[in-house]
């Protein structure tokens, strides 16, 4: 088996089971600058393994968020590859292409499979199971253990509920579905503490205060109002850089808005973009004009250019989705 893009065959949730189930010495893979829902995906999926009697390792490009290290399994998490580890399956987690997941030297003659609810999936390993219209892969895990009946301890149901909330603006974007609720709900039910999550995300250090209040001084606009932009300068990055994503709502928020973007300062010729839009833009599509990706309200991409290029680039291309 091997990992190419477009030769995923998709599957289904039982048969999706059945590969956890029939494997025993698993590489978990998430996604570069891992959000809410990667984090809590690659942790609940590992201690459920775990708790099934298999071994599992954790890897992800980029250290996990100081926001999200309210998961203690998140602790776990490695950014190097091991090495001399046997692993006889990978699966991915909440990663649409494979470009996202590292430079890393994955096994290649093991089982793969990937679990994601991005329809923008490349189809890079074996197996795809996909849940487009889900809010989050968080969503799809919990109600795979579920329906298993899987007894989960309170940190994989902290992992989870703080996935599918963080994906879906907590319950506000339009992605959130009957079933979003209700997999919140049973999570609850079974111990996840939404007071602990809210009260450990909405925690900010001073610095992210002096980041917010830097990229609300960026914010301009284009074409009445409806593309609303904002940068993270090099001092900005440093500020918060690893929690970058949250500064996406700034320019959101802007009233007339519908295709927002916050530029990140990667180096003098690399741009780093998060997009968001409100009502009908599919910033998914916009950010696949330029090797990108994500869903219709929520993407990124990378533009090897500086911030003023990439801003004229990107208002460009963005004219066609309003």
């Amino acid at each position: 088996m091997s990992l190419e893009i477009g030769h995923g065959k998709e599957v289904g949730k039982e048969f999706a089971w059945d590969f956890l189930r029939n494997h025993s010495r698993f590489l978990l893979v998430g996604h570069e600058h891992p959000d809410g829902d990667d984090v809590g995906a690659i942790c609940a999926l590992h201690n459920v393994l775990i708790s099934l009697g298999k071994e599992a390792d954790m890897l992800l490009p980029d250290p996990v968020p100081q926001v999200y290290r309210l998961i203690k399994t998140s602790g776990q998490v490695m950014t190097e590859l091991p090495k001399d580890r046997d692993y006889d399956a990978i699966v991915f987690t909440d990663l649409s292409n494979l470009e996202r997941g590292g430079n890393f030297d994955f096994p290649q003659d093991i089982d793969s499979l990937s679990i994601d609810h991005h329809s923008s999936n490349e189809r890079f390993t074996d197996y795809l199971y996909l849940r487009s219209h889900y809010a989050a892969t968080c969503e799809m895990l919990a109600e795979m253990f579920f329906d298993e009946e899987i007894s989960m301890d309170k940190d994989t149901c902290n992992a989870l509920y703080m996935g599918i909330g963080t994906d879906s603006g907590f319950f506000k974007f339009s992605c959130t579905s009957p079933h979003t609720l209700l997999m919140a709900s049973k999570l609850v039910a079974m111990g996840a503490d939404p007071s602990y999550i809210s009260n450990r995300l909405d925690e900010k250090s001073e610095e992210a205060m002096k980041c917010y209040q830097r990229v609300a001084g960026t914010v301009h606009s284009f074409l009445d109002g409806k593309i609303v932009i904002a940068r993270m300068d090099e001092e900005a990055m440093k500020l918060d850089g690893e929690n970058s994503d949250y500064y996406a709502s700034i320019p959101r928020s802007i009233r007339g808005c519908e295709i927002a973007m916050l530029l990140k300062y990667r180096g003098e010729k690399e741009t780093r973009v998060s997009f968001r839009s409100k009502e009908y833009a599919n910033v998914g599509e916009l950010a696949g004009e330029f090797g990108g990706g994500g869903h219709w309200k929520a993407a990124g991409c990378t533009i090897r250019d500086s911030f003023d290029r990439a801003e004229e680039i990107l208002v460009k291309a963005a004219e066609k989705y309003l």
